[in-house]
């Protein structure tokens, strides 16, 4: 190993072989922040690698001067990879990870220790590939039942050289690496590094220098299409520093878990080793650090919003989000749904006319014989295509795909998700009676447990207590629109219920606002990790009748609650019962899935009706809560049948942790069809918004009387 065969370098003032001062500051000096970034240490220059350092990227640094404050724990190690000679060591490693990327794109590792790019940080440019060995992570989430390779003996010799120029410990030597490949423009946002992992971690810069930032609640916009973040959109930045090819910046202390650190939209391509180990599940340690990161997180989010608001009173009251926002500063398309373009109004028959002067006029121009029979037969071929994707099994049709480039401006296809939800069989849907709800607040609490049907039971209650763990590893913040809500009306000493609040992940911001929480659910899985994790006050109970006093809460939230529930009267006693618990003038917000999902929803389902079963797969290795399924006098029957699919509660003793499929029932809403489970209560209360946010219906509604 070209690492393993050097020479131990030693630093901090202590002596040298004589072979690291002819390469002047390059190799086995460490800098402190005011010596990386000022440069003013008495020392040669340090000498700079051949055409990595754009001019552009000097616009990025900043000295002492232009960095007020310089944060603890942060130091600056260089010349743990040697650039020189030809090959150098750095050359050597960059092949090799180009070609374990290759291996990667073609399938040949392991497990997900190659990880695409998601669509999602494609959009906004926050696309790169990553390499996951040790450890995988997910949007900075650890799911360590998820296998990948381990550090490969190329890496363990980068850890060798951290160790021996002092960067790290024995006693610190990481179990994990992430590489991340950036092209030019690709970035990072604003985080703290997962606390699941041991202080201190390390980052290893290598084809090009590039810029760290960090900062307490660093705001920059919240994505979009096309180039990331340009400087002047990039607020609240404390400390700006300037990270060398082959150095590695160690972090730990304030600058790990006080303080966020982001990489800017990078100007030239780029690759980093982060270096990590595992802390101790459940120690006194890893529970203090998690804490203490709970903590900045939420004074960042608080800061964040402060800057939001101060930015939309600038603004006129408009907030920019992901899309076309609407006056109050909803995120998301408000209103009614799109007209259908004007390319979707040529079709007539089997024929579409297009002018033939190629204007986009399409009442001026007529199809000759030849191009109206060349049409006829194109939308013949689409039709027949069609019906066989109709007349073929769920799932059967070819996937559509899409083009990637990699890192290395290579292009390639990959398969793009389609997940499909069957109609769910009619014979598990409750039959409804009569109506036994009114607009009388009086009756709100009539209904009772055992009113909740079998569908809501076995593929809703079950299933989230089935898969609580996993679904709580990947619903760690409330969505943007939710905050957004949270921040306009929620006051230091609101008193804010949170119906259906799974697992807890609106309320920190309430609390972040001053304000007091209290959720609910009847899924006892998510009220552990609520109450235990988080240290919630929870409680369990049917959102159609709750335990609480009437006129007692300013806010209510009830997000992604009513597409679980199976029929129309127990949608509107579970309206009535949230709006029941608002003090008049209170205000209530309502999210439900929407059927239009390809009219802006982000989930990349496909409904095949608005009564539909949509699968949710438990990975392997993940422990669910046991569950015990009703007895003979339950009344509850068991549900495996090829439609249905798998129901939590069956087969869960015989291994808990082994992979399933389990079938979410959801009644998915039309435009306009959630604003009428609110017609029996207008006497008292008031829809303020309605409008549609990322795939969901969405009402504001006000408590009046």
């Amino acid at each position: 190993s070209h690492w393993k065969s050097r020479p131990h370098c030693r630093i901090r003032g202590r002596a040298s072989p004589p072979w690291a001062t002819s390469m002047g500051n390059s190799v086995g000096k460490e800098a402190t922040i005011q010596e990386s970034v000022a440069g003013d240490t008495g020392r040669p220059p340090r000498k700079q690698h051949e055409a990595t350092r754009e001019s552009a990227a000097a616009d990025e640094r900043r000295t002492t001067e232009d960095s007020p404050t310089l944060v603890s724990g942060l130091r600056l190690v260089e010349g743990i990879v040697d650039t020189s000679g030809s090959p150098s060591e750095h050359d050597i490693l960059v092949a090799w990870i180009r070609g374990t990327l290759e291996r990667g794109r073609a399938g040949e590792l392991p497990g997900n220790t190659y990880a695409p790019i998601p669509e999602k940080w494609r959009k906004r440019n926050q696309s790169r590939e990553m390499l996951q060995f040790g450890t995988y992570t997910h949007s900075n989430r650890v799911e360590t039942h998820v296998p990948v390779a381990p550090l490969p003996p190329e890496l363990d010799a980068v850890v060798d050289a951290l160790i021996a120029r002092g960067a790290l410990t024995e006693l610190q030597r990481p179990d994990s690496c992430t590489i991340n490949l950036y092209r030019p423009g690709q970035w990072i946002p604003p985080h703290i590094d997962n606390p699941a992992f041991d202080r201190p971690f390390v980052t290893v810069s290598l084809c090009s220098e590039q810029p760290m930032v960090l900062g307490r609640g660093m705001a920059w916009p919240e994505g979009g299409q096309g180039p990331g973040p340009s400087r002047e959109e990039r607020l609240n930045e404390e400390c700006v520093v300037s990270l060398p090819v082959g150095s590695a910046v160690v972090i730990e202390g304030d600058a790990a878990d006080a303080y966020e650190h982001a990489v800017p939209p990078v100007t030239a391509e780029r690759v980093s080793l982060t270096f990590r180990r595992r802390g101790q599940p459940g120690s006194a340690e890893t529970d203090e650090r998690t804490r203490r990161a709970e903590r900045c997180r939420r004074r960042c989010r608080d800061v964040r919003g402060a800057i939001a608001v101060t930015v939309e009173a600038r603004a006129g009251g408009v907030r920019r989000g992901f899309g076309p926002v609407g006056p109050i500063g909803a995120i998301g398309r408000v209103g009614p749904l799109p007209a259908k373009k004007e390319a979707d109004k040529r079709r007539e028959g089997s024929v579409i006319k297009k002018p033939m002067d190629g204007s986009e006029n399409v009442g001026s121009g007529v199809l000759s014989k030849n191009a109206a029979k060349k049409e006829a037969r194109k939308a013949a071929k689409a039709a027949a295509k069609a019906r066989a994707r109709a007349a073929g099994p769920i799932g059967a049709a070819r996937e559509p795909t899409r083009k990637v480039t990699a890192v290395d401006g290579a292009v390639f296809e990959r398969k793009e998700k389609v997940r499909s939800c069957p109609a769910c069989p009619p014979d598990l849907l409750p039959t409804v009676g009569p109506d036994a709800n009114d607009a009388n607040e009086s009756d709100a609490g009539v209904s009772v447990a055992e009113s909740i049907p079998v569908v809501e039971r076995v593929h809703v209650q079950r299933v989230y207590d089935a898969v609580a763990t996993q679904w709580h590893g990947t619903r760690y913040r409330a969505w943007s629109g939710v905050e957004d809500f949270v921040r306009r009306h929620v006051r230091p000493g609101s008193l804010v219920a949170d119906v259906g609040c799974g697992n807890g992940k609106n309320l920190p911001g309430v609390e972040s606002l001053g304000g007091c929480g209290v959720g609910c659910d009847f899924s006892l899985g998510l009220l552990k990790i609520c109450a235990v994790e988080r240290g919630l006050e929870v409680f369990a109970g049917d959102a159609t009748c709750l335990p609480l006093r009437s006129r007692s809460f300013d806010v209510a939230l009830n997000i992604a609650v009513l597409h679980h529930v199976s029929s129309e009267p127990r949608r509107r006693k579970l309206v009535t019962e949230t709006m029941r618990l608002l003090t008049v003038g209170g205000t209530a917000l309502f999210y439900a899935w929407a059927l239009e999902q390809a009219e802006g929803g982000v989930s990349g389902h496909h409904f095949e009706s608005q009564d539909v079963l949509v699968p949710f797969h438990k990975k392997a290795g993940v422990q669910g809560k046991a569950v015990v399924t009703g007895g003979s006098g339950s009344g509850e029957k068991k549900v495996a049948t090829a439609s249905a699919g798998g129901a939590a509660g069956e087969d869960d003793d015989d291994d808990p942790a082994a992979p399933r499929v389990y079938q979410r029932y959801c009644h998915v809403y039309k435009e306009g069809e959630l604003v009428t489970l609110f017609e029996h209560v207008k006497s008292w209360v008031k829809v303020n918004r309605a409008y549609f946010d990322c795939g969901n219906w969405c009402v504001e509604a006000e408590r009046i009387a």
